[in-house]
């Protein structure tokens, strides 16, 4: 019989005690990237070492995220800023995008992860393949040589607060009905499907058709106020929305403060969504859904904010993540805050040091620990 080389007898070992974990898993636990141990597998498979795909049988949970991926340049003021001079800066460069950046977090929690999105054929893909590869199975994404790769710069005050943003996004507009259409087959056997509003609006209508039809959970992140135009008006299909409140207010042609938080759920609820989270800033984020569940929980105040780009889509992952587990709405909101209140504490959009026992263990810190006191 061929030999095994060390990391193969590693991957063996490791689906001999468990043959039921996923590639992201595994390379989580040996400290591999996911597309060396697809290729790990591949050789085992071939060597007659693993027999049918049991290994991956946590992989017919199929996810899917779909929406935006692009490079993040981030400026942080060391002073106030003054118009028409030169402002003193330090800055980054990262990669973002809602879509992706959720993807990743659930990557990084040992998930699965296929991205539908588009890109330029340029540095900028390359940069963000090499930094989103390890976590999410990018096959899918659809490369343009005739546009560029979207790209996000933003200003954030000394306190580190966003302040301006500026935005390339220009090649989204190829995420439309004749490039989904694409790829409704594989989607056709999804389990959860993650999509942003990056997306234009038939897109997701067809991704709504979609879930009433195949019974694919349909979740929804939007990304900003402008872009609630891509929603339509009727949601049937939307498993779950997860928005903030002046997304909401925009959605439903609102002055700010018209309505509580509580009446903009109900709003949503109405329209067909099934369970609708809403965040609101440091005010607490209220959850309900067509089973009249209601709940308003108080986040975490981060006291050492550093940035809080990605705090959002931390936020929405941390969500995601307890809702494709079987957790309870409170506990997944929690997951999710938990996930914002660490990310924000560092300069990375998804942070580094996220793994799912982490992320169950902040957890208890942050919420059961106090309910005991």
């Amino acid at each position: 019989m061929e030999q095994l080389n060390t990391n193969e007898q590693r991957v063996l070992e490791l689906v001999r005690q468990d043959p039921y974990l996923t590639q992201a898993e595994i390379g989580e636990t040996l400290n591999l990237n996911r597309s060396t141990v697809a290729t790990i597998i591949q050789a085992l498979t071939r060597k007659g070492r693993i027999q049918g795909r049991a290994y991956v049988v946590k992989d017919a949970m199929n996810v899917y995220c779909i929406g935006g991926m692009n490079i993040d340049r981030n400026y942080r003021l060391l002073e106030p800023m003054l118009p028409q001079t030169s402002n003193p800066v330090t800055s980054s460069v990262s990669v973002g995008g809602v879509g992706r950046n959720v993807a990743e977090n659930l990557g990084r929690l040992g998930m699965d992860i296929t991205l539908l999105s588009v890109a330029g054929n340029d540095q900028d893909y390359q940069y963000i393949k090499q930094q989103s590869e390890p976590y999410i199975n990018l096959n899918k994404v659809k490369l343009y040589s005739d546009q560029s790769t979207s790209a996000y710069s933003a200003i954030l005050d000394t306190e580190g607060e966003m302040r301006y943003a500026l935005a390339d996004m220009s090649i989204a507009d190829q995420m439309n009905r004749e490039w989904i259409n694409e790829y409704l087959s594989i989607l056709s056997n999804a389990s959860y499907i993650i999509v942003d509003l990056n997306v234009q609006k038939e897109v997701i209508e067809e991704l709504l058709n979609l879930s009433k039809q195949s019974g694919a959970k349909l979740i929804i992140v939007p990304v900003s106020g402008p872009k609630m135009s891509h929603l339509p008006k009727h949601l049937e299909g939307l498993d779950w929305l997860i928005v903030n409140q002046d997304e909401s207010e925009v959605y439903f042609n609102l002055e700010a403060g018209q309505e509580s938080t509580e009446q903009l759920a109900h709003r949503w609820l109405d329209c067909g969504v099934q369970h609708v989270v809403i965040t609101s800033g440091k005010r607490p984020t209220v959850y309900t859904n067509q089973q009249e569940e209601y709940l308003a929980i108080q986040p975490p105040l981060q006291p050492n904010v550093v940035d809080v780009t990605g705090a959002g889509d931390s936020n929405a992952a941390g969500i995601i993540y307890g809702c494709i587990h079987g957790l309870s709405a409170q506990e997944s909101i929690e997951l999710g805050m938990t996930n914002a209140y660490h990310t924000v504490a560092t300069h990375q959009t998804v942070r580094s040091d996220l793994s799912a026992t982490q992320l169950k263990e902040e957890r208890e810190l942050l919420f059961e620990t106090k309910k005991g006191n």
